[in-house]
């Protein structure tokens, strides 16, 4: 409920109370703590998030000094740790206690947090942090944070994960919460100023020299991500997150020469890991050398076989070199231990219709929907899943389903057009190829690729094109 450092250290040594109770349990010995030592002790291992020891501390408490009023604070804490909210605030409003106490309102506040009841745990939190005259109390200003951030409003979590900065228990988070917000707010200028004054006060943060880096990934700016990532590793050459972060941008700008160069200079600091190592392998599958990527993701399975980034780097370089059936075998396996990631099914989607599995095929296009029914790409791959069993009539379902999700998507009005000139449906195509090119014109390219013989001799296609064309100069 509180932090170490903040109220507690004036009376107690934390760290003395915690050895001393530590060697009492390892050694079976009986040793004596007043109740205000054991709360100490039992927020200590809160903090630690060990459970089995919280409850030991609460249960000698209880046990030793059953009449003290601060054991009622101590059993909510021990009720709240193992998911008895309800429990624990009726415990709390029932006793005999001082509502002004800090303590007792930052167990208020928990739960009422645990609760779900988010103003209520605000109002609690800001009342500890008066009793403190608001000093020292970035802790608290972290716990107001999140109810904010809970209850969608915004603005007040930044407001208070800023005040909460020099008490965060994990900067690297902090900053990652403080940047979220600003994403939230479409803010991400403000975002890289303040970052900016984070890297003014204290220049050799690499953890503010990464959140810096990481606002220009939101905003789309790899090159300049990739400048502050550099900051970062300058100033600590075996930061592997640094390297990570910047063959990841490498590889999304297509500069595969540079992933391997930084690779390279991460093993001379022996900063590799198996993820940095898997962008290597990508960048040499990209650059077409297939046999090497191989050898590098074997070596990644060696260092951790529980990696899905290998595993789908083998499925790829397989799927490259058109060999579906064990391509499968290795993306399966993939999806298996990264259930959520898209990637691996699209691959997987293409890999079955390869080998004219194309209900295995539907299987993992009716995954993706269930992720995300707002992917424009999953109804047209379940379109051409359906146009590869010869069956029109569910290939137009499966974008006209889309459509009513994704109303006016070009994409899928092309390829909704295209079926209709399939089926010589001439109307019903012209009328949708022309909703296509109203809402985007340069999208015809690829419907006429999708049959360029038949398309392109088609006159009125071609009239109704050139007739936006010159809408369009």
């Amino acid at each position: 409920m509180f932090d170490d450092d903040n109220f507690m250290d004036d009376d107690f040594d934390v760290k003395e109370l915690v050895n001393r109770f530590e060697k009492m349990v390892k050694q079976h010995q009986s040793c004596y703590f007043d109740a205000d030592e054991l709360n100490v002790i039992l927020e200590h291992y809160l903090q630690q998030n060990n459970i089995k020891k919280a409850n030991l501390a609460a249960d000698i408490a209880i046990n030793y000094h059953p009449n003290n009023p601060i054991i009622n604070i101590i059993k909510a804490k021990q009720l709240l740790a193992n998911s008895n909210a309800q429990e624990a605030l009726s415990t709390l409003k029932n006793a005999d206690l001082d509502r002004e106490d800090a303590d007792y309102l930052l167990t208020l506040g928990a739960c009422y947090s645990d609760l779900g009841e988010h103003q209520k745990a605000i109002k609690a939190y800001m009342k500890a942090a008066k009793s403190f005259d608001f000093k020292d109390c970035e802790d608290i200003y972290n716990f107001i944070a999140v109810e904010y951030e809970n209850l969608g409003e915004i603005e007040n979590a930044l407001k208070f994960f800023v005040l909460g900065i020099d008490k965060a228990e994990d900067i690297d988070n902090q900053y990652f919460e403080i940047r979220n917000c600003y994403s939230l707010l479409h803010n991400m200028d403000d975002a890289i100023a303040f970052f900016r004054k984070e890297i003014d006060k204290n220049p050799y943060s690499v953890s503010a020299w990464m959140a810096l880096g990481n606002c220009y990934v939101r905003i789309g700016d790899l090159t300049n991500a990739i400048e502050q990532f550099e900051y970062a590793i300058s100033i600590d050459p075996h930061y592997k997150k640094g390297y990570i972060d910047i063959a990841t941008a490498y590889n999304e700008l297509d500069k595969f020469k540079e992933t391997i160069e930084i690779v390279e200079e991460a093993k001379r600091y022996n900063a590799e890991s198996a993820l940095l190592l898997c962008l290597y392998g990508e960048a040499h599958a990209k650059l077409g050398n297939n046999e090497e990527a191989l050898k590098i993701y074997q070596k990644v399975l060696k260092m951790d076989d529980k990696i899905p980034e290998a595993y789908a780097g083998i499925g790829f370089v397989l799927s490259d070199e058109n060999n579906p059936h064990s391509a499968i075998k290795f993306l399966k396996h993939a999806h298996m231990l990264s259930p959520y990631n898209t990637d691996y099914m699209y691959v997987l989607i293409e890999e079955y219709n390869k080998i004219e599995e194309y209900d295995n095929a539907l299987k993992f296009v009716n995954e993706i929907l269930d992720l995300n029914p707002y992917d424009e790409n999953v109804y047209i791959s379940m379109m051409e899943c359906y146009v590869l069993k010869d069956d029109p009539d569910n290939a137009m379902e499966s974008l006209e389903r889309g459509l009513r999700i994704l109303p006016n998507n070009a994409p899928m009005l092309y390829r909704k057009a295209f079926l209709y000139f399939a089926q010589e449906k001439e109307e019903s195509g012209l009328l949708t190829l022309e909703m296509a090119l109203s809402s985007d014109y340069d999208g015809h390219i690829e419907f006429l690729n999708f049959d360029a013989e038949n398309l392109t001799s088609n006159p009125n296609i071609m009239d109704l094109i050139e007739e936006y064309r010159r809408k369009q100069s």
